[in-house]
């Protein structure tokens, strides 16, 4: 397992994404995961408020998984424990939850369902462009001042929001955003495709700014729910319908055979060249792993020590 450096800790290049934790993932399959993850060197959990939550408001499943399973076995303290808060509800996803009210609410209840005091990362789960930036910021110092986060994310903001964000934090001697959270993976997509126009999938622009930087990106998606993997092995029809619909286009069937033909020369799976075209970007990069099944994170893992060279990734690009 790779690791970076993040505010004075070592966080594992590799996060587990834990959505749909006793929802459509049953609680005995994440519970085997996390400790799959945890054996394997991770140390970076990826949740939300938002996740396995059934109606507007109520419990998320996801987080309620998560504080049993470290409840039980001790590892609070050696873990990196990221959520996400003021998520519109499903019911209109242009609706902006991002308010104190709103805010102070959905911490309390990540807090408590993750049976901790603080979180180490906790994002704002969507933008709200009719707010100024700096507005944003300053209602998360809240956050900051009651000591219920240690560091602040963004998910699913642009470059330029972020870079707004933090010009004020630096101005103003505010808690800037230190990690941002985008659909970003070898294959392409966009919100159209995606079909959420609320989400920030990876360009070129916002990849040079985020290399420029240095800045941190965690990505949703890094494997685009296993296209590659699928295609190559001739299982294309095992793709789920949405996955068809994002990712199953011709620009992203044109890299199918170089992925194949990487995997071979370097004797690793085609999921590992996926995850390592994201761990090998020069700014610090962090793919999302999950799955609804055990023996495919246990694959996905296999490669996490793997680096590709400038020429590996101009080859795949």
């Amino acid at each position: 397992m790779k690791y970076l450096d993040f505010a004075g800790k070592k966080l594992s290049q590799i996060a587990l994404g834990c959505d749909h934790y006793g929802e459509t993932i049953a609680e005995s399959t994440a519970l085997a995961q996390l400790d799959i993850y945890v054996e394997a060197g991770g140390n970076l959990l990826d949740t939300a408020h938002i996740y396995g939550q059934e109606k507007a408001g109520g419990p998320s499943t996801s987080e309620t998984v998560l504080g049993k399973w470290m409840q039980n076995n001790g590892l609070r303290n050696k873990l990196i424990v990221a959520s996400k808060g003021c998520h519109p509800y499903k019911e209109d996803m242009h609706k902006s939850r991002i308010n104190e009210k709103d805010m102070l609410l959905d911490i309390s209840q990540t807090l408590d369902q993750l049976k901790t005091d603080v979180l180490d990362i906790w994002f704002f789960h969507r933008d709200d462009l009719q707010m100024g930036a700096d507005e944003i910021i300053d209602l998360a110092s809240l956050l900051i001042e009651k000591k219920l986060v240690r560091n602040l994310g963004a998910s699913n903001w642009t470059t330029a929001r972020i870079e707004q964000a933090n010009t004020w934090a630096k101005a103003h001697n505010k808690t800037p955003f230190a990690i941002s959270e985008i659909q970003w993976s070898l294959a392409h997509c966009t919100p159209e495709t995606w079909g959420d126009d609320t989400l920030v999938c990876m360009t070129e622009e916002q990849r040079q700014w985020y290399e420029k930087h240095n800045f941190p990106v965690m990505c949703f998606a890094p494997q685009a729910k296993g296209l590659f993997s699928k295609v190559i092995a001739g299982k294309t029809d095992q793709l789920s319908v949405q996955a068809k619909k994002r990712f199953l286009t011709p620009i992203n069937l044109a890299l199918v055979p170089k992925v194949e033909k990487l995997a071979n020369e370097l004797g690793v799976s085609p999921s590992a060249i996926a995850m390592a075209y994201l761990t090998s970007q020069k700014n610090p990069t962090i793919p999302i792993a999950g799955s609804s099944k055990v023996n495919q994170i246990t694959e996905t893992l296999s490669g996490s020590d793997l680096t590709l060279t400038e020429e590996h990734l101009a080859y795949l690009n």
